[in-house]
Parts: structure tokens; C-alpha cells; sequence
């Protein structure tokens, strides 16, 4: 049976295989741990600078010739590699494989610590140990071995020993832009994508002469005068499982009762809607852990529930109640790798978090994180581990908590998005490497929407894309592009896609041939 035929057994399997629940009765429930209580360090590993005799003259373009040549046998004997970094999520080996998303994020560590540029000094860290100019930079980022033998990192040089040439529109993420020259000029920056639609300025990561480590956009190759540079690929770089092209729609029709259907984005058709066994439904939110997507719903009850579907297996794990479950009236999870956030509004108008993962673990109980008269909420994860959370409070603003588990530090409430912030009904987040994509429904009952990038922390300001008589809206993303559904006054609903890959957005559109909702919820599992 091919792959596609699994996956089609699997969701026919998951239509098939619910049963009806009235979400009013209490179940057992997994045990709760106490929270972890939250960390004051820094994010910034402040790390430490030293000095050292470097063996060659130009000890950031040196060829390998000129390295062995310099390097004595006890020297390349007795020098041992560092261990692998402690504190970074599926942290790799040296020299062994490396996903796209660590790479940026270990050379994200060094532009937030302003680390100088220096061809004589190396840094010591949570990466390891490495020289402080461009290539050593890109050796810190891939984790590449790195000795007194070889002065604490690669060179432009050796560089071309660990990668291959690539085409330009085969760059991604990690990859590289080197120019090999032994002399002055040589030098490596790491693409970190494209920053048009025309392919002529990209983002990228680099450790420059006059500036240090930096993140900033480039135009392509890189600026004139600085010597020929070409597209590479390191050779144990490795790509992070795709999201299917498949959205999981799901919507709280007006008599409470849950439907799922499912979208095809590469055949363009929708399977009918499936009755999810459920009925008495307020509030409706899911995402996706691996091939598992997950559903959590607020009852009849104001307690929430679960219900989890494997789309490897085609099996529903069936609705089970969430141990100590606050009375809440909204919900909203976001999930990083195999773990789940969870973020709720009390009755009371405050929000409480849990979290659980769920390669091996509970929920590890409520915290209460404050909020005034909250109503409505979002929370989208970004690859830096920081759950932004977006509430519309009292007042109607859209305001911001930021939950950062690598610093495990909470922020406080603060406006969320563009200055002088945005009143709406309701409001959707997704997100994209360490940009979010967030959405509102303003009081006018159109959609908006703005980017904020927390790699250079600016937002690019509201946009007015329509919709008019809007009065909920959710959204997931995949392959870089954001899907927006939204539910109009008359309960119907609409769609709106958003491709980040071309910079173009379709008109609005009926999906999955139409239906009534009071609530929906959509994503995407691999």
C-alpha cells in the first residue's frame, strides 16, 4: 500500500472510528506534577573571549595545507573536541547531523550576545569553543569539530571540504554563501532565506569585520567588492520534517456539536465533514505533534477536554477531561516538537497555563499568569521556544505574554503588535522560524493582519484584508503559508491564504463546501 493510500485509510479510519460524548461527566484524568519554577538568567550566554597565537598568518582563510603544515603531530593528537552544547533543544554531535532550525539557532546565540569579530580570539560557550570571525562563526553554527589544531574552527578555505555547490534557488536555511579566497577577501555568511519575491536581497547571519556578529539582510550574492561568492550546502545539514500539505479543519456548529474536515492543499479538495462525537461545545482549539493532531475543547462543563488523532494509525485516543482543569471560557495550544502549550482564560478573566510532553510526560499542572477581564486568545511557539500569547482584554486591546522555556522566564503584559496597538473582537497567531504571523478581527468586523520578526523585534504594521461581518477567526500554517479561517455573522465560513514563498494572498473563499460554526480551529500534523 503506497503512502498516500495509508493516509487515506488512516482518515477514513479516524471519521469512522468516533463515538458520541456529552463533554458534561468526569473522567480520569493523568496525575498533575508541580510546575518548575521559572529561571532569572539571561538568554544571552555571555560566555568568555580569550586570546590565542593563532599557527598560520590568516588563521580564518587558511588552506588545509597550510594548517597541517603549521600543525606539530603532538599537537594534532593531544587536542580534544568539545562536548556537544548543553541547553539547546535536540541539541546535535560534533560533526555529526544538524538540523536547518539549530543552526540558526546556535548562530543566533552569538548576534544576541554581540560577540566582536576577531581572527586572534575564540569564544567559549554553551556551543563550544570556536574562533571569533566568519568562518570560525559558521563553524560554531554547523558545531564542526574545533582544536588548537585547526585554531579553533574551519576556514573559507576547508569550508569547501564539508559542503557541496548548490543552485541558488535550492538555498535554504543554513545553508551558506562563500567566497573560498585564501587572501583578504575571503569570507562566509548563512542564509537564513529570502527577504524579496525577486530573489535579490536574502536574510542571513554572519561574523563581519566591522560589526561582529550580525543579522541582517544582504543583497545576493553579497555586496561588490568583496570577491566571487557561490551557494553551498553543508554536507550533514539535515531538514526538519514537513508539515503535510493537509489542513485539519474543525468547527463548533451552533448546536455544540464538533465536525472535522479535511483539506488537500496539492489536490485542492475537501473530504466531507465527520460528527467528532462531542456535543455541548463552547470553544474549540488543536495542533499538531508529530503525525498527532490534537484537540482540546471547553465543555458544557467550562472543564476541558482532549481528544487526540493519529494520522499515522488512523486512531482516536477518544475525549478524556485535562486533570484540574480550571472553569475556563476560551483555549489556545501550541505545540514545539513533541510538547504542548496550553493556555486558557478563566472564568475570572486570567489566564492559566500547562504544559505537556508528550514523547514521555503529564501535564505538569495549572499556573495562573494574570490578564484583565481577558476574553478571546491566540499563542503561536517560535523556533527560539518562546510561546507568544495574544488575549483581546477588557477593553477590546490586543495584549501580549511571552513564555520563553529556553530562558524559562515569563514576560509581563505588554500591547501586542505594531505601536499604538489594536482593538479587535477576536484575534489568530501562527508562526514562521522566530517570526508570527497574528490576526485580528478589528471592531469593523474585517480581518487584519501584521508580522512581527522577534529576530529584530519590529512589526510591519496593520494591513486591512477585508472579510467584512467577521466575527471569529483561526489560522494554521504550513510550508510558509498562513491559512486563515474566519466565521462570518450568519455563522458561515470563509477562508483566506496567505503564501509567504511568493508574497501573495487569494481572495476569500467558502471551504470545505461550506458550513455553520460558533467556533473552529485548524492545523497541521507531518
Amino acid at each position: 500500500m503506497s503512502h498516500a493510500q495509508r493516509r487515506t485509510s488512516a482518515i477514513a479510519l479516524l471519521a469512522a472510528g468516533l463515538a458520541s460524548v456529552v463533554l458534561t461527566t468526569t473522567v480520569p484524568a493523568h496525575a498533575a506534577q508541580p510546575p518548575a519554577p521559572p529561571s532569572t538568567a539571561d538568554r544571552a550566554d555571555q560566555g568568555t573571549i580569550t586570546p590565542f597565537t593563532p599557527t598560520v598568518p590568516n588563521p580564518t582563510t587558511a588552506t588545509r595545507a597550510q594548517l597541517d603544515a603549521a600543525a606539530s603531530p603532538v599537537r594534532k593528537k593531544a587536542s580534544p573536541f568539545l562536548a556537544a552544547p548543553q541547553g539547546l533543544a535536540a541539541a546535535s554531535n560534533v560533526a555529526g547531523p544538524i538540523s536547518r532550525a539549530e543552526v540558526i539557532a546556535r548562530a543566533r546565540t552569538w548576534v544576541a550576545a554581540g560577540v566582536p569579530y576577531s581572527m586572534t580570539n575564540y569564544r567559549t560557550d554553551a556551543n563550544g569553543r570556536y574562533r571569533t570571525d566568519c568562518s570560525g562563526f559558521v563553524s560554531m553554527a554547523w558545531h564542526l569539530s574545533s582544536s588548537s589544531a585547526n585554531n579553533w574552527g574551519e576556514t573559507t578555505g576547508t569550508l569547501l571540504e564539508f559542503t557541496s555547490s548548490i543552485a541558488k534557488e535550492s538555498l535554504k536555511p543554513g545553508d551558506i554563501l562563500l567566497n573560498p579566497n585564501p587572501g583578504a577577501s575571503g569570507h562566509v555568511v548563512i542564509f537564513n532565506g529570502w527577504a524579496n519575491a525577486e530573489h535579490t536581497r536574502y536574510d542571513a547571519y554572519e561574523q563581519a569585520g566591522s560589526v561582529g556578529a550580525v543579522h541582517r539582510e544582504i543583497p545576493y550574492p553579497y555586496w561588490s567588492g568583496h570577491g566571487t561568492f557561490s551557494p553551498r550546502r553543508y554536507d550533514n545539514v539535515i531538514d526538519e520534517p514537513q508539515l503535510t500539505n493537509a489542513v485539519h479543519l474543525q468547527r463548533i456548529a451552533p448546536n455544540g456539536e464538533l465536525f472535522n474536515a479535511e483539506g488537500d492543499y496539492a489536490t485542492g479538495r475537501w473530504s466531507g465533514w465527520s460528527n467528532q462525537g462531542a456535543s455541548q461545545l463552547k470553544e474549540v482549539t488543536s495542533t499538531g505533534t508529530g503525525a498527532v493532531n490534537r484537540t482540546f475543547a471547553v465543555g458544557g462543563d467550562n472543564r476541558i477536554y482532549e481528544n487526540d488523532g493519529d494520522y499515522a494509525t488512523g486512531k482516536w485516543s477518544g475525549w478524556y477531561a485535562l486533570a484540574g482543569s480550571p472553569e475556563v471560557k476560551a483555549v489556545s495550544a501550541a505545540s514545539d516538537g513533541n510538547t504542548v502549550h496550553l493556555v486558557a482564560i478563566g472564568l475570572d478573566g486570567r489566564l492559566y497555563n500547562s504544559d505537556r510532553d508528550f514523547a514521555g510526560g503529564n501535564w505538569n499542572g495549572w499556573t495562573d499568569h494574570g490578564g484583565n477581564g481577558l476574553k478571546r486568545l491566540t499563542s503561536a511557539t517560535t523556533a527560539d521556544h518562546v510561546n507568544h500569547i495574544i488575549a483581546v482584554d477588557a477593553n477590546d486591546q490586543l495584549m501580549e505574554l511571552d513564555a520563553d522555556y529556553a530562558a524559562r522566564k515569563w514576560s509581563d503584559w505588554q500591547v501586542a503588535g505594531p505601536a499604538g496597538g489594536f482593538r479587535a473582537q477576536d484575534v489568530t497567531a501562527t508562526a514562521s522560524g522566530n517570526t508570527v504571523h497574528l490576526g485580528a478581527i478589528g471592531l469593523d468586523g474585517n480581518w487584519y493582519n501584521t508580522d512581527g520578526d522577534f529576530d529584530r523585534g519590529s512589526w510591519n504594521g496593520w494591513w486591512n484584508g477585508g472579510g467584512g461581518n467577521l466575527k471569529r477567526v483561526t489560522s494554521a500554517m504550513a510550508n510558509n503559508v498562513n491559512h486563515v479561517f474566519a466565521v462570518r455573522s450568519d455563522n458561515t465560513l470563509t477562508e483566506r491564504d496567505g503564501d509567504y514563498n511568493t508574497g501573495q494572498w487569494n481572495d476569500w473563499a467558502t471551504p470545505a463546501g461550506g458550513g455553520d460554526a460558533t467556533a473552529l480551529t485548524a492545523s497541521f500534523t507531518q
